[in-house]
């Protein structure tokens, strides 16, 4: 969220306290209200600030559209407005003096007051406990932002990542809270970087990449390590495109890293470092990866992982990345507020998407491709509607396929808001290609269906191809879209790649299996020479579909007729080919919700 900082307070609202005093542990009430009748505010942020200026204590709520320990507060965000809200504050051991609660309140969209709304709390028992060493001269913390500064303009940009386990059993990078504060000095164009680390275990790395885009491949790194001795150090390392080993970083990489003071301090991780130097590459320096540059913008991207014996960096599990949704920039002369609140995405588009596409192209395209293929002679001598009852059947499972297949794609262009995945070697745009091309295919193949030529027409067979190919293209483009789909963090695991395998090794037996039965019979039947692309003028197909039969096929007919085994055997076959289709069908759609 951007925002312009608001020089001028209101009285709109107000906040109080139970008590001006706190003790460890004692629950303090904090209350925010509206002052004015039907003024209401849409977010707010509660902090408690020790004379540091280190969010500390704990806090809770009953408010159920509210969120605790957000950001290390209490965070509520949404378009219901309230007039008030009750949280409560709860001091810990390491509390250091008077500790000032704070209350960003956001009124609408575009009135956000900061720096407005506080009250302090001083301590009833002295508290000598720190956060960071009192000593420690070098500390680059930023100040608090006031409405009245007149010190040089500098940018606080301050972004908070929880890595939270998406599997069963839990990660052992859970737990991990990483927060990373950067400050702008215009006038030599230096960048300083503080990164906290909480609950980082040792022979662990943490760590903020900056990409252009959300993927890892292409990611400036900067890695806070925790050897098994507790010793804290700084690297800075490099993505290759192809998200291959980090490798190390230098100035040719943009900018020049100076270590700060590392610390590890009562279970906190401290990596201080700046950036400075930044040059201008000439045109004919070519990098796989672009340098850093203090003017672009780039996507946070927050993960952690293990040290091997060596301290190198080994790769971090799938559940221990996550990417925010909002551009930082390194010399950036706003105040950006980072996902305040931190909202859980609702995946209700999404999970709807993959339900629709799942049951579409698993159960009802393969079955309408198969009948389309395999039924022609089984059912010739069986109507619907004074048309022949492969091609009814087809024709109405297509119809359903192509309107689901386009209310899917609406519910995912719903969930994205109009987006398009960024560009990247990464599955997720691979899925989104596949998925389009599958959609562009299944979306126009009722208009080809509609325009074709007459059964007798000598043009028939280029009709003939053209809706075979475009339908077998399209089924091939939705198992690959699907099993890319798989890897996505709404399957939780692995499961699902392992069902749409199941389903893929079913699909090629069912089809071979029609086809040596179809082929058998062919033969039996002397009629080798026909083909489902009916390329000759008359083919039963043809003739049934448009209810003619001329005296002259009726020869051939006789010859080509299915007989009462065969067409039993298909049926069964199709039987036991809904029932697998839509029992993977139930499975896939299990995992995703």
């Amino acid at each position: 969220m951007h925002v312009t900082l608001i020089t001028t307070c209101s009285s709109k609202f107000s906040i109080t306290s139970s008590t001006l005093s706190y003790t460890v542990d004692e629950p303090i009430h904090i209350k925010v209200n509206s002052t004015i009748s039907d003024t209401k505010f849409i977010g707010i942020h509660l902090l408690a600030q020790d004379e540091k200026h280190l969010n500390v204590g704990s806090w809770r709520t009953t408010d159920e559209l509210a969120e605790s320990n957000i950001c290390d507060g209490v965070a509520y965000y949404s378009e219901i407005g309230k007039t008030n809200i009750d949280a409560i504050w709860q001091a810990s051991s390491r509390v250091v003096g008077n500790v000032r609660i704070k209350a960003i309140i956001i009124e609408n969209e575009k009135t956000i007051y900061i720096n407005c709304y506080d009250i302090t709390l001083t301590p009833r028992v002295p508290n000598n406990s720190s956060f960071i060493d009192e000593n420690d001269s070098t500390s680059n913390t930023p100040p608090t932002i006031t409405t009245n500064t007149t010190t040089q303009p500098t940018t606080t940009i301050t972004t908070t990542s929880r890595s939270q386990n998406t599997t069963i059993t839990a990660s052992p990078t859970a737990e991990v809270a990483i927060n990373v504060t950067w400050t702008f000095t215009s006038g030599i164009n230096v960048t300083n970087v503080l990164m906290t680390i909480k609950n980082l275990k040792p022979s662990q790395w943490a760590a903020i990449g900056l990409n252009i885009n959300r993927s890892m491949g292409g990611t400036h790194v900067f890695m806070c390590k925790r050897y098994a001795d507790d010793t804290i150090v700084i690297n800075r390392y490099v993505n290759p495109n192809k998200h291959e080993e980090p490798e190390p970083a230098g100035s040719e990489d943009g900018g020049v890293l100076t270590p700060g003071k590392q610390e590890f301090n009562e279970g906190i991780v401290i990596c201080r470092f700046s950036l400075s130097n930044f040059t201008s590459q000439t045109s004919g320096q070519l990098q796989e990866v672009k340098p850093l540059s203090q003017s672009n913008k780039y996507y946070p991207i927050f993960a952690v992982g293990f040290l091997d014996e060596y301290h190198d960096p080994m790769r971090h599990a799938k559940d221990s990345r996550t990417t925010q949704s909002d551009f930082v920039q390194l010399n950036q002369k706003e105040t950006i507020l980072y996902k305040i609140p931190n909202v859980a995405v609702d995946l209700t588009f999404a999970r709807a998407h993959g339900i629709i596409m799942i049951f579409t192209w698993i159960l009802i395209v393969s079955t309408g491709v198969l009948i389309s293929r395999y039924f022609k002679n089984a059912w010739l001598h069986t109507l619907i509607c004074g048309k022949a009852a492969w091609f009814a059947a087809h024709r109405f499972l297509m119809s359903i396929a192509t309107i689901l297949t386009v209310l899917g794609f609406l519910f995912i262009f719903v969930f994205r808001q109009g987006l398009w995945i960024d560009l990247g070697l990464t599955r997720a745009f691979a899925h989104s290609i596949t998925g389009v091309i599958m959609i562009g295919l299944a979306f126009f193949q009722p208009f080809i269906a509609l325009f074709r030529c007459e059964p007798d027409s000598r043009y028939r067979f280029i009709f003939n191809f053209i809706h075979t190919f475009v339908g077998f293209s399209s089924l091939i483009l939705s198992n690959a879209t699907l099993f890319l789909a798989t890897y996505f963090p709404i399957f939780k695991d692995n499961r699902g790649r392992i069902i749409l395998i199941i389903w893929l090794g079913w699909i090629v037996f069912i089809f071979t299996i029609f086809q040596i039965i179809q082929s058998y019979y062919r033969k039996k039947n002397n009629a080798s020479g026909y083909t489902n692309l009916n390329s000759s003028n008359t083919t039963i197909a043809d003739l049934v579909e448009n209810s003619m039969t001329p005296k002259t096929t009726s020869n051939r007919l006789t010859n080509e007729q299915e007989t009462s085994f065969e067409e039993k055997l298909k049926n069964v076959l199709l039987a036991i080919h809904i029932l697998v289709a839509a029992i993977l069908s139930i499975i896939l759609t299990t995992l995703i919700l």
